[in-house]
């Protein structure tokens, strides 16, 4: 093959890389962008929903129950990009995270009020995390969305988690009526949440110092 083919040979597989790259961060831009949409949506209608009925948390569920369900089970697509190498994380840690989620909103959840601590750590969490990666997608990381990215966690995390693990408490004396077998993979379930929400919060406790640097934040405003 004479080098001029080899030229024109290698600029073609560009030409067609490029494109493939380019309608692979369009879809990412997308996914991230509906995402962010559906959680705002959640978010929004959680707190209309509390102040229209005076801060009555277990009235939440009856609104926003199956609107979470819909949304979060779309989160099915994220083990999906990992499986493909579309986007770099854990597949393990992935599909425990998307799973166990799964777990809550289809078999678990009802009314009541962890429900609502749980609804709302969850929506401000993903809300903040997709449009993240969203802009990041496109070159834009704001300097203060990547504070609220590596700060907001400290909170939210210790509400989102000890809201689901009495949710998985509260649902064992049900789940033992119904099946033996999910009433043990339940307690397996909220036995892993120490050790789960520990290792997570140090390795975001980690990315916060090395994310959030010294004089990173304001490079980034």
């Amino acid at each position: 093959m004479s080098s001029e083919t080899k030229a024109e040979t290698s600029s073609g597989s560009d030409k067609i890389n490029g494109k493939a790259k380019g309608n692979l961060n369009s879809y990412l831009v997308l996914y991230n962008a509906a995402s962010w949409a559906g959680w705002t949506y959640v978010l929004t209608v959680s707190v209309l929903e509390l102040f229209k009925n005076g801060g009555d948390v277990t009235k939440l569920y009856d609104r926003i129950g199956w609107t979470l369900t819909l949304v979060q089970t779309a989160a099915i697509l994220e083990i999906f990009h990992v499986l493909l190498g579309l986007v770099r994380s854990p597949f393990i840690t992935t599909v425990i995270q998307v799973s166990s989620r799964l777990t809550l909103v289809w078999l678990i959840v009802r009314s009541h009020w962890a429900f609502t601590s749980m609804t709302i750590a969850w929506s401000i969490t993903e809300c903040i995390r997709y449009a993240f990666y969203g802009l990041n997608l496109i070159g834009n990381q704001p300097g203060w969305l990547l504070w609220c990215r590596y700060t907001f966690f400290f909170i939210l995390y210790p509400v989102g988690a000890g809201s689901e693990s009495i949710l998985v408490f509260e649902s064992l004396r049900f789940a033992i009526r119904i099946s033996q077998s999910f009433y043990w993979i339940l307690v397996i379930l909220l036995l892993i949440y120490v050790p789960g929400f520990y290792t997570m919060y140090n390795h975001m406790i980690g990315q916060r110092r090395k994310i959030l640097g010294k004089g990173k934040v304001k490079k980034n405003q």
